[in-house]
């Protein structure tokens, strides 16, 4: 368990706590940690949030807290998020399509993409006040890595080899109830009753969005899991932000 935890650790963050040559079976069952990782990274974007609104920081606080969790990933589920917008919105074939999104260079598309999540991710966290904004901060990154491993166990890989693509197949129902476990007592540990809006919410747009992909691509790729996460963590922040609108109605 240890090890799995820090190789999936390791593999969504910048942070080198997994040193040894992986193994592919090691692989697969560290995808049960995802979304115990995305709760670790939501729980340091809501202490520098925490943090900074104690010195007297309001906008820049919610900013930071959401620059902390690129900074602690490195941007790799961004770029998912850019190469995957390249592709599956470019209109053209599926091999076309899984071509484009393995340049390096980034389209339109992806630019767009991810000025369009940012702008959308810091105004949703404006809108949410007091206690709230420190728990979608933390449940945002945790639903996201949360909807990954809904991909990655659902459907297939979409590339006839090389990639994730070994690693994946390895992780199966096992890795998905950990995960949704994990979920699960985050999302009713923090909202309690209200909770159970946001996971319906979480699992009705992840099982869209993958189902989606899905159709483009006969598959999903490591870039589209980047992208699952980005959107699904995008999707957790607005559906807070309703959950909010609704208590004051």
């Amino acid at each position: 368990m240890l090890n799995s935890l820090r190789l999936a650790i390791s593999f969504l963050t910048v942070l080198p706590f997994y040193n040894k040559e992986v193994d592919n079976q090691e692989m697969g069952r560290s995808v049960s940690y995802y979304t115990l990782v995305g709760l670790l990274l939501g729980t340091i974007s809501a202490g520098v949030c925490l943090g900074l609104r104690y010195l007297g920081l309001t906008i820049a606080a919610d900013i930071t807290a959401i620059v902390t969790v690129i900074i602690l990933t490195g941007g790799l589920h961004l770029d998912g998020l850019m190469d995957t917008a390249d592709g599956v919105l470019s209109g053209r074939s599926r091999e076309r399509k899984l071509e484009i999104m393995k340049d390096s260079r980034v389209g339109a598309m992806g630019v767009l993409a991810l000025v369009v999540v940012m702008m959308l991710k810091i105004a949703f966290l404006l809108e949410i006040n007091g206690d709230l904004k420190f728990i979608a901060l933390i449940l945002a990154p945790t639903a996201g890595r949360w909807a990954m491993v809904f991909g990655i166990t659902r459907y297939p890989y979409a590339r006839p080899s090389g990639g994730l693509g070994v690693c994946t197949k390895l992780a199966g129902t096992k890795q998905m109830l950990v995960a949704s476990f994990t979920l699960l007592v985050a999302v009713i540990g923090l909202m309690g009753s209200m909770g159970i809006i946001l996971l319906g919410s979480v699992v009705l747009a992840a099982w869209l969005l993958t189902k989606y992909i899905n159709k483009c691509l006969g598959g999903l790729t490591g870039d589209t899991y980047g992208a699952t996460g980005e959107l699904i963590d995008t999707w957790t922040l607005l559906t807070v932000l309703m959950v909010q609108q609704l208590a004051k109605m």
